[in-house]
């Protein structure tokens, strides 16, 4: 950080009442309106000298001011500068770090606390449970306000709207930034990048990491695992949750419903969605287009990347390999799984089942279309 001089000695104030002293007048006040006997509107007993900036006209009476002027006067910018005056907050437990406290503080109640000490959030319109109070009104606002209460955060560029600001940022970082603007996390080992450092994280867990060094989250009930928690969570609610304990995503135009909301999108836009209102994804080397950015992205990869460029999804058990997971799933399933180790994805209307979740939702297309049922 570059060094800076005020031109005179910075001014401490001090109680008369007892020993405490600062330099922050905001900070004298307080305390001594924390003295019974000092009126509300008691003032500093002396004149409170000015900073004053050796590098232009500037100056205030107040230091945090100078302070903060002191930094854009010298052009403090450069991301190392920034770096070194961060303080992190680092937890005792993990490696997880944060610049906020009160993030920290989250990620303790989130991940290091014993059930028995939770303290649940419960929503009094359905069985959603939270650990932070927050956590329960972003639910709220999402799945029960009326049409009429909710605040939408509009996208001034396009249609798209949202009922937290958070997600509208997302959405103009992924379709509306330039590329020169945009601030890219690049991985270390090999060509991915992407727009946000959680995305990064991700895919330094899933593809980089040694078995023994990844955190796995392990299933209570099964032998599942999986390197990501939320999809130990999508595991749960597919798998082991009592129908009446389920929270459906329900489509509003007719009866469709799934588990997971990721499905409902995917389903509004592709039946109940007019053309001209869908954001269509295109290839920038074919004629592809598609209403889904993740499409995109497997297209590209399955299509247009030389060979060299693709991260690989190889087989323990034979030479096969594959380009995306999902195949490579798909080939173990198939073929090195005892039939007691397979993971049946079964209809819920007659006695079919199979392997793979493309030919069960085939299955349903075909024969049981119309029907109130998830695949």
């Amino acid at each position: 950080m570059t060094h800076f001089d005020c031109k005179n000695r910075i001014e401490v104030y001090h109680c008369k009442d007892c020993n405490f002293h600062t330099e922050l007048t905001l900070f004298y006040k307080l305390h001594r309106h924390n003295h019974s006997n000092i009126k509300q509107e008691h003032q500093v007993e002396h004149s409170i000298q000015k900073y004053i900036c050796d590098k232009c006209p500037f100056d205030t009476h107040f230091l945090i001011k100078w302070l903060q002027h002191a930094s854009t006067c010298n052009k403090i910018t450069t991301q190392n500068s920034r770096k070194n005056v961060f303080t992190w907050y680092i937890c005792d437990q993990c490696d997880y770090k944060s610049k906020y406290r009160w993030n920290l503080n989250l990620h303790k109640s989130s991940k290091h606390i014993t059930e028995d000490d939770i303290r649940w959030q419960q929503c009094t319109k359905c069985p959603y449970k939270a650990k932070h109070r927050s956590y329960l009104q972003r639910h709220v606002k999402r799945h029960h306000l009326d049409e009429k209460d909710i605040r939408w955060y509009k996208c001034e560029q396009c249609p798209y709207k949202s009922k937290q600001t958070s997600c509208l940022k997302k959405h103009v970082i992924a379709q509306h930034l330039d590329e020169k603007d945009i601030k890219w996390y690049k991985c270390d080992k090999c060509p991915f990048k992407t727009k946000r450092n959680y995305y990064l994280k991700n895919h330094i867990n899933r593809l980089h990491l040694q078995d023994e060094d990844v955190k796995w989250h392990e299933c209570g009930v099964c032998s599942f695992k999986t390197k990501q928690d939320y999809n130990l969570k999508r595991h749960m609610n597919n798998v082991h949750l009592d129908e009446e304990e389920i929270k459906w995503y329900e489509c509003k135009e007719c009866p469709y419903k799934t588990k997971q909301n990721f499905l409902l999108k995917c389903h509004t836009v592709r039946r109940h969605l007019d053309k001209k209102d869908i954001k269509w994804y295109e290839c920038k080397k074919c004629p592809f287009k598609t209403v889904y950015s993740h499409n995109l992205k497997q297209h590209v990869i399955v299509r247009h990347l030389d060979d060299q460029e693709i991260k690989w999804y190889k087989c323990k058990e034979c030479s096969y390999k594959a380009k995306q997971k999902s195949r490579l799933k798909y080939h173990v399933n198939s073929c090195h799984l005892d039939e007691k180790e397979v993971k049946w994805h079964e209809c819920q209307k007659c006695p079919y089942r199979s392997k793979k979740r493309f030919d069960l939702k085939r299955h349903v297309k075909a024969r049981h279309y119309g029907d109130e049922i998830s695949v």
